[in-house]
């Protein structure tokens, strides 16, 4: 939503926009206009017609001759002789219409990006659309659309049927996502509105590159998309500590889908087909697949489920700050067992739930600040300190899945800075959550397992193509 006003609101006065929009679309809008150089310049003789002066900004506008200056020879004095501008001639009125409202014939097709504070009304209103015109098209939108979900930097694109210095609005279309189209025509009955779907084209994007720094860097150096890498950093941080386990040299491989629109323009980033980390001598691919219960998970090239248990780090961007064991307490003085490990991130950072479960405890717990446990089964939980606030609504009993949001990073309890403390509890004893031997996942087995190995020869023969292709763009460039 743009803002809270609903579509059928009274129009708030903003010249200021409105001569910015003019602004933006003068370059569009010039090309409607006959090739007439203001100010027009006229001896002032020739200026004391008034009718004269009008058939030629008429003529002029109706694109039937291009007014110059009139040297007519006459017995006048020089001061007489002195110019005057077109402004000077014609009454103050009509040379303001002129310029603010140019002659224009044909049919345009105007895209105007939502701005903040916008609505459609306004929107429509700005561009010259009369207001009873305005309040039909926007009343047909709303059996497919809500207008009020319109997002800032939306496009939206109005037809427009130029009849000299009026514009009469016949149609108007936007996305209310990358799937569909709403549109709203008019016809004998007047505005009517419409959805149909559109038709994207889907292309193979692969990458590979050297792990440097992070995994981060690496796949933003090949052009990966910042939230394909999260999802590949999710789906390997079951197995994978992106503190400790990645080394300079190490190397990864991705495929993924990207759909276009038939004109060729970029629609949205598709899933992760393939992604495969080399940490030294550890191989760790792993492929999207379907099972025959419609759950789609990663697995790697044996059928094992890359998705373990629990999730070793469960919190997106953190750096480890603080191992398990024995440590001086920062804030105590003396040395005790640090019986967790502490994750540092900026306050209000997303605190996933580590595994499915139910919430055991949920509340302020001395110097845990504010604390969540959740019970995994019956002898594994987790634990979650010094939160800055919980989820909305999440109560001691609620089932959470794995990956659900749950708290925020904060600085609660005995703390000396923003961080998540995170605990790992077989039995009730706190244990190493980063040396845990976490429980595998689902196994594929069967004619399941032999439909997922032909999928897997399919990705990799896909890899191989649009990595090829790539690097033979790359040779060309």
């Amino acid at each position: 939503m743009v803002d809270g006003q609903t579509a059928m609101s009274h129009r708030r006065a903003n010249p200021f926009k409105s001569c910015l929009r003019r602004i933006r679309r003068q370059g569009e809008s010039r090309r409607f206009l006959p090739d007439v150089p203001y100010p027009i310049t006229l001896p002032l003789p020739a200026a004391r017609s008034a009718v004269f002066a009008l058939v030629l900004v008429t003529a002029a506008a109706l694109g039937l001759t291009t007014p110059v200056a009139v040297n007519a020879q006459t017995t006048d004095s020089a001061e007489d002789r002195q110019e005057t501008t077109l402004v000077d001639l014609i009454p103050l009125t009509v040379s303001d219409s002129l310029l603010e409202q140019p002659y224009r014939l044909g049919t345009e097709r105007r895209i105007v990006a939502v701005e903040p504070g916008d609505t459609l009304l306004a929107i429509l209103l700005d561009e010259g659309v009369d207001n009873r015109s305005a309040h039909n098209a926007i009343a047909a939108l709303e059996t497919v659309y809500d207008p009020r979900d319109l997002q800032i930097g939306q496009e939206i694109t109005l037809a427009l049927e130029h009849n000299g210095q009026t514009s009469e609005l016949t149609g108007l279309e936007l996305m209310p996502d990358v799937e569909t189209r709403a549109l709203v025509n008019v016809g004998e009955e007047g505005f009517a509105a419409e959805t149909l779907p559109n038709v994207l084209e889907t292309q193979d994007a692969a990458s590979e590159a050297v792990i440097e720094s992070s995994l981060y860097a690496a796949s933003n150096t090949v052009g990966v998309p910042d939230q394909v890498t999260i999802r590949v950093i999710r789906a390997f941080s079951y197995s994978v500590d992106f503190q400790r386990d990645l080394q300079p040299g190490d190397r990864f491989r991705i495929l993924f889908e990207r759909d276009y629109h038939t004109d060729g323009e970029f629609a949205r980033n598709g899933p992760v087909l393939f992604a495969e980390l080399v940490l030294g001598d550890r191989v760790m691919p792993m492929y999207r697949f379907e099972g025959d219960d419609g759950f789609i998970d990663y697995f790697d090239r044996d059928g094992l489920s890359v998705r373990r248990a629990l999730m070793r780090t469960p919190i997106d961007g953190a750096r480890l700050s603080s191992g398990f064991g024995m440590r001086r307490h920062p804030i105590l003085g003396y040395t005790r067992m640090h019986r967790g490990v502490d994750f540092a991130a900026p306050t209000g950072t997303p605190i996933l739930a580590a595994g499915d479960g139910v919430i055991d405890a949920i509340g302020p717990n001395s110097g845990y600040g504010n604390y969540i446990r959740i019970r995994h089964n019956s002898g594994l939980s987790t634990a979650y300190a010094h939160m800055s606030r919980f989820a909305s609504g999440l109560r001691r009993g609620d089932r959470v899945m794995q990956g659900d949001v749950i708290g925020y990073v904060g600085s609660t309890g005995l703390s000396t800075g923003p961080h998540l403390h995170y605990e790992v509890l077989v039995n009730g004893s706190q244990i190493n959550p980063l040396d845990a031997d976490l429980p595998t996942g689902r196994q594929l087995e069967g004619a399941e397992l032999n439909r997922f190995q032909a999928v897997v020869a399919g990705v990799d023969s896909r890899y191989d193509a649009a990595i090829a292709g790539d690097r033979d763009t790359a040779a060309t460039d």
